[in-house]
């Protein structure tokens, strides 16, 4: 009779310890098992010096300028920033958006990392306020009565938008009073011209660089009228109607909730945020631009969103939902059928076609129109409550979900298991650019996988065996590399510890032929392809 083990699993917790699939584990810890073999997980390295920030809780590392190593920002004090990049081509500015530190804030890379760490730096209010007030209008000196004026006369009215440093133009003030103009044409009577008092800008508004007129005519449509500075308080209207510009096209480009939290980059330049139970979008690749009519309304208040091949997956404290739509003016909801609330913000993951977040029963995995407890099988509720799933902040990284929690680190793939790792982390940052995975850990930044080898512990499920049947003689363990212990239980006792040298047989103590229960457990940081216990040398292969 053999045991062997040659394709390691991780732990199905649920399971009890006798009805285990053959190479699942009660145990397993500390290890990389994507290749089927007891491989140890590499700890995570120092990679950077921590910024000077107060109980840091999110990290995001900025790759762009000149520096090559990018530049790391981080924020403190429990705040739960969510940041993305800008979605037009060619910035630049280099910008970056975030929510979660106040009003949502964005910077260019000048701005951001000007002055010395941490970073960022200094920032602008995202969006662009519309003027205070409204223009008002003057006829000028020596017009002639109303029944002198030429039939060419038309009634028109003004509105005035703001324009950032960026180019960003924002929404329109209220229309100036109506008022008779006509164009100045050779055979036109004296005082055609409009006089024009622009309204201020907001105290707020510290990034405006230009004051922008437009006016309305017979067409009904706002034109271009002028580019002003914004110091400019009056301004006389000759232009002729047809030498008006390219018609206002922000009316509704209003700023965003300043509530707006978790900032999220969808497909098609569109950016989506939340606040209480209210979806927002903004423009495409408009980032300063979040028309209120864009806005959705859920049942639930909001816990976190995230942005997958199947659509946007909205977690509340109600039912999930899943929003699609290629235009931010033709986004549909679907409440998914599963009565599960997200209990914790920055367990939401992006899987790619589905996504996983952390409710009062286990992970729940969102993919298309459905919606399932993907952990059912692998943890109980009693299990997964004990650890504290309200602390998980989680990762996508090298296809599992990676997740940390009050008292360590678990990653869990549906369909493979579960396994768990004895390091913790406060927050953490995942980044595209060079696929790697960042913690912050104590004083440091760290990055996973780039340390030395974890020490590992895999422990088999209980193997009965009639008593009197047999009695194990020798083992074998085959491995990359060695040393690497091996201990044998009998009846849940430790009858047997060995640290394997080489690959060749070894004897086991006799006089455990009544045992019923074998365990059979291997720990060490060697990768280990196989491990074998038998009554006789020539079972072993």
């Amino acid at each position: 009779m053999k045991i062997q083990h040659s394709s390691f699993k991780g732990e199905l917790p649920i399971i009890n310890a006798r009805l285990l699939p053959e190479n699942n584990a009660q145990v397993a810890r500390n290890l990389y098992l994507r290749h089927g073999t007891l491989k140890a997980e590499q700890a995570p390295s120092s990679v950077a010096g921590l910024p000077n920030v107060s109980k840091p809780s999110t990290l995001y590392r900025y790759p762009n300028g000149n520096n090559g190593d990018g530049f790391w920002f981080a924020w403190g004090n429990s705040k739960r920033v969510s940041v993305v990049k800008s979605p037009l081509a060619n910035d630049s500015w280099h910008r970056i958006y975030w929510t979660g530190d106040g009003e949502p804030k964005m910077a260019g890379i000048d701005i951001a990392t000007s002055g010395t760490p941490p970073y960022p730096n200094s920032s602008y209010v995202l969006g662009v306020p519309s003027p205070n007030g409204s223009p008002t209008v003057e006829e000028p000196e020596g017009r002639v009565p109303l029944e002198d004026q030429p039939d060419t006369t038309l009634e028109t009215s003004y509105v005035v938008t703001l324009i950032s440093g960026y180019g960003e133009e924002g929404p329109p003030s209220e229309p100036s009073p109506a008022i008779a103009r006509w164009d100045m044409v050779s055979d036109a009577p004296k005082g055609g011209d409009v006089t024009v008092s622009l309204p201020g800008i907001p105290s707020s508004a510290s990034n405006i660089d230009i004051k922008r007129l437009y006016r309305v005519e017979s067409s009904g449509i706002y034109q271009f009228v002028d580019d002003l500075e914004p110091g400019v308080g009056q301004y006389v209207d000759s232009i002729q109607s047809d030498s008006l510009g390219r018609a206002l096209p922000s009316t509704e480009w209003d700023m965003p909730d300043p509530r707006m939290t978790g900032l999220t980059a969808l497909p098609n330049g569109i950016l989506a945020g939340y606040f209480e139970n209210t979806l927002c979008f903004s423009e495409a690749y408009l980032p300063h631009a979040w028309p209120v009519g864009y806005q959705l309304a859920f049942s639930d208040d909001i816990v976190a969103i995230a942005s997958t091949s199947a659509g946007l997956v909205v977690v509340t404290e109600g039912q999930p939902s899943l929003v699609s739509g290629s235009s931010p003016d033709a986004m549909a909801q679907i409440e998914l059928d599963v009565p599960q609330s997200c209990i914790a913000s920055r367990s939401l993951v992006d899987m790619g076609e589905y996504a996983l977040y952390a409710s009062p029963d286990g992970l729940i995995a969102a993919a298309g129109r459905d919606a399932r407890v993907a952990t059912r099988e692998v943890l109980s509720r009693e299990q997964w409550q004990a650890m504290k799933p309200g602390t998980i902040h989680a990762y996508r990284y090298d296809g599992r979900y990676l997740a940390f929690y009050e008292g360590g680190c678990f990653a869990f793939t549906p369909g493979e298991g579960i396994e768990f790792y004895d390091v913790q982390a406060d927050a953490g940052y995942y980044d595209n650019l060079d696929d790697a995975l960042y913690l912050i850990q104590g004083g440091a930044i760290t990055g996973w996988g780039r340390g030395g080898s974890l020490t590992y512990r895999w422990r088999s499920g209980v193997h009965e065996v009639p008593p009197g049947a047999a009695g194990f003689t020798c083992a074998k363990v085959i491995a990359r590399d060695y040393p690497v212990t091996l201990r044998l239980f009998a009846d849940r006792y430790v009858i047997f510890e060995h640290e394997v040298s080489g690959p060749g047989m070894f004897r086991l103590p006799a006089g455990y032929t009544l045992s019923r229960d074998w365990e059979i457990e291997v720990e060490g940081r060697r990768e280990v392809y196989s491990v074998q216990i038998a009554t006789s040398p020539a079972e072993l292969v």
